[in-house]
């Protein structure tokens, strides 16, 4: 298990150090309480290697409706949490997740359960070096930026 910085409101000075899933919970319970979509970003805390610190675990929460959304960034790329088709979604479209009042484009199929969203922040919290295994996983869409 390794400690991760929680960033999350634009109040914060400091990070909020997580090392439990009690602590972990009580974050991503904290911005469920708050409307609308809110991203919690997820970091190894100092000290870890380079390649570590880039592995990074965007932990969106919409509490109001019980759903969640998941951007996993690592050096070998990015990926989306992803739903169960909806034959009536449009393929291109987007939903805003708010990371300190600084909206971020999110595709409209990457919003999944707030339960499968939780387990996920745990999975990475004790095995940080790698994406978490649930849930399915797509590629940022074409329209989503992309640096390089």
């Amino acid at each position: 298990m390794v400690d991760l910085e929680a960033w999350y409101d634009e109040e914060q000075d400091d990070a909020v150090t997580v090392r439990t899933p009690a602590e972990l919970d009580a974050v991503v319970d904290a911005v469920a309480a708050w409307d609308g979509r809110i991203i919690v970003h997820l970091k190894p805390a100092l000290p870890v290697d380079l390649a570590m610190r880039r592995m990074t675990l965007d932990v969106g929460v919409h509490g109001n409706t019980g759903k969640g959304a998941l951007v996993y960034t690592s050096p070998d790329g990015l990926w989306f949490s992803k739903a169960e088709p909806d034959q009536h979604a449009n393929p291109n479209g987007r939903i805003l997740y708010y990371y300190m009042n600084s909206d971020t484009e999110y595709p409209v199929d990457s919003e999944i359960p707030l339960d499968v969203v939780r387990r996920a922040a745990h999975e990475y919290l004790t095995v940080v070096a790698q994406r978490p295994t649930a849930p399915t996983w797509q590629t940022p869409p074409a329209w989503y930026p992309t640096t390089g």
